[in-house]
């Protein structure tokens, strides 16, 4: 990317003074939508699908389902989209795997803090990776 203020695929992000303000975050309805939506596309797909699709949408700060939806990824702090290896560790490593370690608890507490937080609806994943949710 030679323009530091651009998002993959052509998406601007608007720059007011000096600062670059994120579009806004994606609700917790939304939200839930593209995680049952991943959710079964890893089940059609065996795992093995949804994953090679993911290794193709997460440069842009992407799941298979957030690009169906219009949903990306960003730093909160930034606006940028987040890449390859921040997806990687956002999806495999705080979602997977504290997900598979606490036998699904972790999921149900991670999607609460989506619903308490009013105005970035940021759960506690997100939190953890210092990411945010917004629309495309």
């Amino acid at each position: 990317m030679s323009n530091p203020h651009q998002m993959p695929y052509g998406w601007a992000l608007p720059v007011t003074d000096g600062f670059i303000r994120a579009r806004p975050p994606v609700t917790p309805g939304r939200r839930l939508a593209a995680a049952l939506l991943d959710v079964l596309l890893m089940i059609v797909t065996l795992g093995v699908g949804w994953l090679a699709w993911a290794l193709v949408t997460w440069p842009a700060g992407q799941t298979p389902a957030k690009r169906l939806l219009g949903q990306v990824v960003t730093d909160s702090a930034t606006g940028v989209p987040f890449g390859r290896r921040r997806m990687a560790v956002r999806e495999m490593c705080l979602k997977l795997a504290l997900n598979v370690v606490t036998l699904t608890a972790f999921a149900w507490v991670d999607g609460l803090f989506a619903l308490g937080d009013r105005d970035q609806h940021r759960a506690l994943h997100d939190r953890m990776a210092n990411s945010i949710v917004v629309e495309r």
